[in-house]
């Protein structure tokens, strides 16, 4: 069998290729979180989500976050033990519901959130150099017509983890 470089990918198979994009940009994201010292912050989604329901005036529970950002309660409930920890989100009683906990962003979490996005907005354009606005736009538009299909086949049929 021959060897492939780096560089090489079998394009007989796109989830081969869409999974080496995933994680070369999850580490060149790690990367600049380490040097910007936030390598602490596992879960910028949770903190993007939280960030978007607080300027909305809303709350999350446990549950609710872990089915908007599509992974399982259990990791939902490890990640926000950590924020929690590290200052980044505060829980509080749901008046409605004692049982419940009501999770929002602090103004620590808020700032971390900006710094994310900056974060991803200089990995996002060293991924699309060299593509025109146009060619950005059409290949999000398709990405996110795919992610669409796999959510309608998979949702609700999912084994969380």
């Amino acid at each position: 069998m021959e060897e492939r470089s780096d560089n090489e990918h079998d394009t007989s198979i796109p989830g081969l290729v869409f999974h080496s994009l995933h994680r070369a940009h999850r580490n060149a994201v790690q990367m600049m979180m380490t040097q910007e010292g936030m390598q602490d912050l596992g879960a910028p989604m949770i903190l993007f989500t939280l960030r978007q329901r607080g300027l909305r005036g809303e709350f999350a529970a446990q549950r609710e976050l872990a089915d908007e950002i599509h992974v399982s309660p259990s990791t939902v409930a490890t990640s926000l033990k950590s924020l929690e920890r590290l200052g980044y989100v505060e829980k509080s009683s749901d008046p409605t519901d004692a049982r419940r906990k009501r999770i929002s962003i602090t103004s620590k979490g808020a700032e971390a959130v900006d710094k994310c996005r900056e974060i991803f907005d200089q990995v996002d354009g060293w991924m699309m150099e060299g593509l025109t606005a146009k060619e950005e736009q059409e290949l999000i538009r398709i990405h996110l017509r795919m992610l669409s299909n796999l959510r309608e086949k998979t949702d609700g049929k999912r084994e969380m983890r």
